[in-house]
C-alpha cells in the first residue's frame, strides 16, 4: 500500500489532476463572474430549482409582460385599427406623461404622426425667441417641413449659433416685421408697432426650433404672434421637446418589438390579450383555428391566464403561482374587462432572452457544480501531496531534493520573484492577448508555484529544517561558534583585518603615486600570505588523509607530525592516540569474542563426549530386565535428564553459531499457512495435555514468504514450545496470520502460568526464562534463538507483555 501511496507516478497524477481542477474551477469562476447572476440565483441553483421555478425566470417573464404592456401603449398611440398609420393626425398632448395641464396649443393643434417621428429622429435645437424670429426671414417651407438656409445668425442673448428660421405661413393676418440686419432694440420697436407686446426678457427666452408645422399650417411661434400671447410659449416648447423624446422612444420600442409581439410563433415568449368584446389587442401565438385556452394548455410551459372580469388567475404546470399573482403586472391601459395570457414555449426554439436565460441558468448550474467539485478535488489532491511530500517507496525516511536544501529565505525569495515575474508578464501581455486566457494562464502558473513552494515548506517542517536551514540560523550559529572559540576566531579576524588594511593601504599608494617599489612590496606580501595559507591547507589535508585511513580500518596508521605546527600538531597527536586506543579496544573485543566462542565450542564438545556415553549406557540399562520398580524410576530420571542436557547442549551450540553469524541459510518460497497448520498438528498432544484451547484465525488461501525451511520451522517450534511449557492450564491460545500486501504477520497469545515480573526485551536474552523460579524445564535459549533466526531471515520479532498476557509477533516480507 505504501508503494502505491508514495509512488512518484501517483504524485504526478495528483499534481496534474489538481492543476486541471484549478483550470476548470478558474474557468467556471470567470464564467460565473461574467454571467451577472445574483447571490439569490446561486442559492436557487444550489437548492436544485429548475429554470422555470427560479426567480431568475420570474424576473425575465415579468419584464417581458411589462414590455408587452408598454407595447400595447405604443399601439394605442401609433396604430389605427391594429395597424401602424404614419399619416394619422396626433396632438402633442397625446405623448405627454401628464396631459392634464397641457397648453392649449399642445391640446388643440395636430401634427401628422410621421412628421413628429421624423422630427424626433433629428437633433432637437433651441434658441431665443428673438433668434427664432430672425431666422424666419430667410427660411422656406417644403411639404410642411421647415428648411433652414445655410447661413445663420448669432443669438446675442445666448451666444448660440442660430440657423435661419422658416417663413411661418401664408396667413395674411400674420406679418413678420424687420429684416436680418435689424438690431434687437429695433426689432422690439417694430413688434410693438405691430401691436405685439414682447418684453426684453421674453425675447431672450429659449424655445424649441420647430421643424414641422401643424396640420393647419401654423407653428407655435405663429400662434403666439397671431394671438399676441407669449405667456404659454415656454411651456409649449418644453411639451414639444418632451413629446418628441417620448415619440422617439415609443417608435423605436414599437419597431424593435413589432415582430416579437405581433407575429405568430416569432419568439419563445407567448402573449395573448383580448378585450371584453373578444377583439384581439395583442397576439403572437394563437391562430384563428385555436382558442387561447387550448393553446396555453398544450403549448406553454410557464403560462399565466388572467381574467380581469373576475380577477382570477390560472397557471399552467411548472410555474410558481405565488410569484405572478400581482395584478398590477397584468393591467392593460384603457381596458377594464379583458383576458390576459402570457408564458413561454419550453422548447426554446427561438433565440431570445428566454433561450439565453435558460442557457445561462443551465451553464451557471453546471459551472457552480464544477467549481464546488473542483474546489473539493483541489483540497483532496493538495492534502494528499502535503501528506506524502518528502516520502518515497524505498523507506520511511524523509528525503529532501536540491531546492529543499537551499536556505529557507533564499527559496522563499526565489518563489516570490517568480510570482512577481509572472504578474509582470501577465500585465504586459494582457492587452495583446485575450483577458480570460491571460487570467487562466496566470492562475495556473501562480498556483503551481504556490504548490511547489508550499510542499517544499512542508518538507522542511517535517524534516525540522525550516529553522536549521535558514540564513538567520546560520548567522546565529556562526556567531555562537565565534564566541565559543573566540580565542582562535579572534586571532583569525585580527589577522584578516590586518591583511586587508595592509593590502588596501599598499594598493592605495600604488594607485595614487604609481610607485613600482610599493607594488613589488604588495606582491611579496600577498605571496607570503598565500604561501602560509598553502602550507596550512597541506597540513590540514594530511590530517584529513590520516583520519580517512583510520576510519577505513587502518588503526595502526600514524599521521606524520614532522611538518606540522601550532594547533595542527596538537590535532594530529590526538588523532594518533585515538587510533591507537581504537586498535587496542578492537583487539580486546576480538579476544573476548574469540574466547567466548572457543569456550562454548570446547565446553559443548567436552560435554557431548561423556553425555553420549551416559545416554548410551542408560539405553543399555533400560534394555535389561529390571524387576525393581525403584531402580526403573531412577533409570527413567537419568534418561530424561540426559536428553534435556543433550538438547541444552545443542541449543547452546546453535545459539553460538547464530550470534557469531556462522550459519548458512537456504532461502526458499514457503507456504506460511501450511507451516502453521503442520506445527499445530504436531503440538496438539502437548496442548491437549494442558487443556489449552487453540483459537486460530488464518487465511484459507496460501500465503508465501521467503525463508530457510529448517530455520523457520525452528522459530515456530520454539514459540509453540514456549506456549506448551508456560501457558496456564484451561486457557485459550490465540494464533493469527494476517496477510498484508507487502508482509505477513503471525502472532501467538497466551496467559502465562507464572507472573511475568520482567521486561519484554529481557525475555529474548540468553538463559532468561519467564519462570523465574526455574521450576519448569527449559534452557532460556528458545526465544533468543527464535528472535535471532527471525532477524537473519529479514523478519521482525516483537514481544508484548501486559500483566499475565504474553504475545509474540513475527513479521516476514510477503512473496
Amino acid at each position: 500500500m505504501n508503494k502505491l501511496k508514495y509512488s512518484n507516478g501517483i504524485r504526478i497524477i495528483a499534481f496534474v489532476l489538481m492543476e486541471l481542477l484549478i483550470l476548470a474551477a478558474t474557468i467556471s469562476a470567470l464564467y460565473l463572474g461574467s454571467a451577472n447572476i445574483s447571490t439569490d440565483y446561486f442559492k436557487e441553483i444550489i437548492a436544485g430549482k429548475s429554470y422555470i421555478d427560479s426567480q431568475y425566470f420570474s424576473n425575465q417573464l415579468i419584464t417581458n409582460i411589462n414590455n408587452a404592456n408598454r407595447f400595447v401603449e405604443c399601439q394605442q398611440d401609433l396604430e389605427v385599427a391594429g395597424e401602424f398609420n404614419a399619416n394619422q393626425e396626433v396632438t402633442i398632448s397625446q405623448f405627454l406623461s401628464d396631459d392634464s395641464n397641457a397648453s392649449q396649443y399642445s391640446i388643440q393643434q395636430s401634427y401628422k404622426l410621421q412628421d413628429l417621428i421624423d422630427w424626433s429622429q433629428e437633433s432637437i435645437e433651441v434658441g431665443s425667441i428673438v433668434g427664432v424670429i430672425r431666422a424666419r426671414q430667410s427660411s422656406t417651407l417644403t411639404n410642411d417641413r421647415i428648411n433652414y438656409s445655410e447661413s445663420a445668425d448669432t443669438d446675442s442673448s445666448t451666444n448660440t449659433q442660430v440657423e435661419a428660421y422658416p417663413e411661418l405661413s401664408n396667413d395674411e393676418n400674420i406679418e413678420i416685421v424687420g429684416d436680418a440686419g435689424t438690431t434687437d432694440e429695433e426689432l422690439l420697436d417694430e413688434l410693438k408697432k405691430s401691436g405685439i407686446n414682447l418684453t426684453s426678457e421674453q425675447m431672450k427666452t429659449s424655445i424649441i426650433k420647430e421643424r414641422y408645422v401643424t396640420s393647419n399650417g401654423i407653428t407655435m411661434l405663429e400662434n403666439a404672434i397671431y394671438n399676441n400671447d407669449f405667456s404659454e410659449i415656454i411651456k409649449t416648447s418644453e411639451e414639444i421637446q418632451e413629446a418628441l423624446e417620448n415619440i422617439k422612444l415609443e417608435y423605436s420600442f414599437y419597431k424593435e418589438n413589432e415582430t416579437y409581439y405581433k407575429s405568430l410563433d416569432s419568439s419563445n415568449f407567448k402573449i395573448y390579450i383580448q378585450d371584453y368584446k373578444g377583439d384581439v389587442i395583442l397576439n403572437n401565438c394563437v391562430d384563428s383555428d385555436t382558442s387561447y385556452e387550448q393553446y396555453f394548455s398544450n403549448n406553454v410551459s410557464g403560462g399565466i391566464i388572467y381574467n380581469a372580469t373576475n380577477n382570477e388567475f390560472n397557471f399552467t404546470e411548472g410555474i410558481n403561482d405565488a410569484a405572478y399573482s400581482n395584478i398590477e403586472s397584468f393591467k392593460v391601459p384603457n381596458q377594464i374587462n379583458y383576458i390576459y395570457a402570457a408564458g413561454i414555449d419550453g422548447e426554446y426554439a427561438h433565440n431570445d432572452v428566454f433561450s439565453d436565460g435558460y442557457k445561462v441558468y443551465h451553464n451557471v448550474k453546471v459551472s457552480t457544480i464544477i467549481l464546488l467539485c473542483g474546489m473539493l478535488g483541489i483540497l483532496i489532491c493538495f492534502i494528499y501531496l502535503v501528506s506524502v511530500s518528502g516520502r518515497n517507496t524505498s523507506d520511511e525516511e524523509l528525503h529532501l531534493n536540491g531546492f529543499d536544501k537551499i536556505k529557507t529565505e533564499i527559496g522563499a525569495a526565489i518563489m516570490v520573484a517568480l510570482a512577481i515575474a509572472v504578474i509582470f508578464i501577465s500585465y504586459t501581455i494582457i492587452e495583446s492577448i485575450s483577458y480570460y486566457i491571460v487570467i487562466v494562464a496566470w492562475m495556473e502558473i501562480e498556483t503551481s508555484l504556490f504548490t511547489l513552494g508550499f510542499l517544499s515548506l512542508v518538507k522542511r517542517i517535517k524534516a525540522g529544517e525550516i529553522w536549521k536551514n535558514s540564513l538567520f540560523y546560520s548567522a546565529v550559529k556562526w556567531i555562537a561558534l565565534f564566541l565559543k572559540y573566540k580565542k582562535e576566531t579572534t586571532k583569525v579576524v585580527i589577522i584578516y583585518l590586518a591583511y586587508s588594511v595592509v593590502t588596501l593601504g599598499l594598493l592605495d599608494v600604488v594607485v595614487s603615486s604609481g610607485s613600482f617599489l610599493v607594488l613589488c612590496v604588495w606582491f611579496v606580501f600577498a605571496g607570503t600570505v598565500g604561501l602560509i595559507l598553502l602550507k596550512e591547507a597541506i597540513a590540514r589535508q594530511s590530517i584529513l588523509n590520516g583520519i580517512k585511513k583510520i576510519t577505513n580500518g587502518e588503526l595502526n596508521h600514524k599521521i606524520d607530525t614532522a611538518n606540522l605546527k601550532g594547533s595542527n600538531i596538537v590535532l594530529a597527536y590526538a588523532i594518533n592516540n585515538i587510533g591507537e586506543g581504537l586498535h587496542n579496544a578492537v583487539d580486546a573485543s576480538m579476544r573476548n569474542e574469540r574466547l567466548k566462542t572457543d569456550l562454548i565450542t570446547n565446553v559443548s564438545h567436552d560435554i557431548k563426549t561423556p553425555l553420549t556415553s551416559i545416554i548410551n549406557y542408560v539405553d543399555l540399562i533400560k534394555r535389561e530386565d529390571i524387576k525393581d520398580e525403584k531402580i526403573k524410576g531412577y533409570v527413567e530420571i537419568l534418561d530424561n535428564k540426559s536428553q534435556r542436557l543433550k538438547n541444552l547442549t545443542e541449543d547452546l551450540v546453535e545459539a553460538s553459531k547464530i550470534s557469531s553469524g556462522n550459519i548458512k541459510l537456504e532461502m526458499t518460497k514457503i507456504n506460511f499457512v501450511e507451516l502453521i497448520n503442520q506445527t499445530e498438528g504436531e503440538f496438539s498432544g502437548k496442548f491437549a495435555a494442558k487443556r489449552l484451547l487453540v483459537v486460530k484465525t488464518i487465511p484459507k488461501d496460501p500465503v508465501n514468504i521467503q525463508a530457510d525451511g529448517r530455520r523457520i520451522w525452528r522459530v515456530i517450534e520454539n514459540l509453540y514450545n514456549n506456549v506448551a511449557k508456560y501457558a496456564m492450564e484451561n486457557t485459550r491460545v490465540y494464533m493469527d496470520v494476517i496477510a498484508y500486501e507487502d508482509k505477513v504477520e503471525f502472532s501467538i497469545k497466551n496467559i502465562s502460568e507464572s507472573p511475568l515480573n520482567i521486561n519484554a526485551d529481557e525475555l529474548t536474552e540468553r538463559f532468561i526464562r519467564g519462570d523465574v523460579s526455574r521450576s519448569t524445564e527449559g534452557s532460556g535459549l528458545g526465544l533468543s534463538i527464535a528472535k535471532n533466526l527471525t532477524t537473519l531471515q529479514k523478519g521482525t520479532f516483537e514481544i508484548y507483555l501486559d500483566g499475565d498476557l504474553f504475545r509474540v509477533t513475527i513479521t516476514f516480507p510477503r512473496v
